[in-house]
C-alpha cells in the first residue's frame, strides 16, 4: 500500500508524514488505482489558515 502526503509549503509547523497522527488533523482519501488496488492520499491542513482565503483548486 502506498500513501502520498500533500502538505502546505512554509507552514507554521513541520507536518508529520511518518504515519503518526499529525497535529493538523489531516484528511485521508482512498484512491483506486488502474489495477484495482487502493492507495491513500493524506491531505494536511495548514496551521496558518491559508485554505480559508485560497480559491478552491478542484478539491472534491
Amino acid at each position: 500500500m502506498t500513501t502520498f502526503h500533500v502538505e502546505p509549503i512554509d507552514d507554521l509547523i513541520e507536518h508529520d508524514t511518518s504515519g503518526q497522527p499529525c497535529v493538523c488533523g489531516p484528511t485521508e482519501r482512498p484512491v483506486e488505482r488502474d489495477d484495482g488496488s487502493t492507495g491513500w492520499v493524506v491531505v494536511h491542513n495548514s496551521l496558518d489558515g491559508r485554505e480559508l482565503t485560497e480559491p478552491d483548486r478542484g478539491q472534491a
